[in-house]
């Protein structure tokens, strides 16, 4: 009975070495639980393809002059990403004039010219 498992539990991953020294209700567990894993890795892959093959309608739909607008993340992806995560921050316009001034005072610096041609 064992020697007939053997092929089963290796497929399921179980550890060729520890599994001569397992009961048969250990092989039995091992192998149930890593078939339900399995499962779980199908109905995964298959919920995702479905959700991605929903925005690629959406999307395409949107090109070609849909009045829908594409979902964001947390829309699209529920449970996942938080709201906060998916907004948009919003820069500091100081910020981003300081550096703006940085750069330019680089050119300058260099000799650079705003067109160069």
């Amino acid at each position: 009975m064992f020697n007939e498992l053997y092929p089963i539990a290796c497929e399921c991953g179980v550890d060729t070495v520890f599994y001569w020294n397992m009961t048969y209700e250990e092989i039995s567990a091992a192998i149930r639980g890593r078939q339900n894993q399995n499962l779980n890795d199908i109905k995964t892959q298959a919920l995702v393809a479905y959700r991605q093959a929903d925005l690629i309608a959406a999307l395409v739909g949107i090109r070609f002059g849909s009045k829908q607008q594409a979902p964001n993340l947390f829309e699209a992806f529920p449970g996942i990403f938080s709201e906060e995560e998916v907004k948009p921050k919003q820069q500091n316009w100081q910020v981003m004039k300081a550096r703006i001034e940085t750069y330019a005072a680089e050119r300058r610096k260099r000799g650079e010219r705003k067109h160069d041609t």
